[in-house]
């Protein structure tokens, strides 16, 4: 069994995260000095979500949009929460094809940083946000 059976819930939770970013002061940190667009493609279930950090904020669309990434990681919802949960060897997910990363290396090591900040998050954001969207 899938962790996200519907988008909606891959969108609550993932998408929940990265909606909670600018609250901690640790991933507040590395978004100060970003300036990139990140397309997140997702199978299993068909979704995408797509991350603009800029001056310190951040934004983030939900499906279909028009603007172009800088950087796009394809992977299915399960290597998502995987990955959110900090038990992805990312180098061996993309080695695999299990994470498909398109863009600029120089902007993806950009992104590292904010990934380590956010997966501290992860854990206990996903348990709160499973429960209320099942």
């Amino acid at each position: 069994m899938p962790v996200f059976e519907k988008p909606e819930q891959l969108y609550g939770c993932i998408g929940g995260l990265l909606n909670k970013m600018g609250a901690d002061p640790l991933v507040l940190v590395e978004l100060q000095s970003l300036k990139l667009k990140v397309k997140f493609t997702f199978h299993d279930p068909e979704s995408s979500i797509f991350l603009t950090v800029e001056n310190g904020t951040h934004s983030i669309y939900y499906g279909a949009t028009n603007q172009k990434p800088d950087i796009e990681l394809a992977m299915s919802g399960d290597i998502a929460h995987y990955f959110w949960m900090g038990e992805v060897n990312v180098m061996q997910a993309i080695t695999k094809q299990q994470i498909v990363a398109s863009g600029s290396l120089g902007k993806i090591m950009k992104l590292v940083p904010l990934i380590k900040a956010s997966i501290k998050l992860y854990p206990q954001h996903y348990e709160r946000s499973i429960n209320s969207i099942s």
